[in-house]
């Protein structure tokens, strides 16, 4: 009974917030609206403020460099593990896992790859 309170109460609270953020954007439309009939000139909106500040291709090319680090360290830990330490540590991991490396390395990869291609158009 609690989880079928708490699960009520927390989609009316997301119902309420949505209905809040619903209302503030038609305030926000009449307003401009009456603006742009009386002639003034519109201040930009927060959200476009908001995504002017957010530098996408610095995060893409941060993430991009991360995850080939990840990848690149793991794949020569586990490869220099496998090779080099006894047979008595490695028994229990199975050969080939340093390959499992490569799905971060190609995440990393296709972040650099898009970081370069919009760096490219702008």
């Amino acid at each position: 009974m609690e989880a079928a309170i708490v699960a009520v109460a927390l989609i009316g609270f997301i119902a309420f917030r949505q209905w809040l953020a619903h209302n503030r954007r038609m305030m926000i439309h009449r307003e401009r609206m009456l603006a742009i009939e009386k002639g003034v000139a519109l201040p930009p909106l927060e959200q476009e403020i908001r995504r002017s500040n957010i530098n996408v291709q610095r995060i893409l090319l941060l993430a991009g460099l991360t995850w080939l680090a990840i990848g690149i360290a793991a794949f020569v830990t586990l490869n220099a593990l496998l090779m080099f330490a006894s047979a008595k540590f490695t028994d229990e991991i199975p050969r080939g896992i340093q390959w499992a490396a490569i799905a971060p390395i190609g995440i990393g990869l296709s972040h650099v790859i898009v970081y370069l291609v919009g760096r490219n158009k702008a």
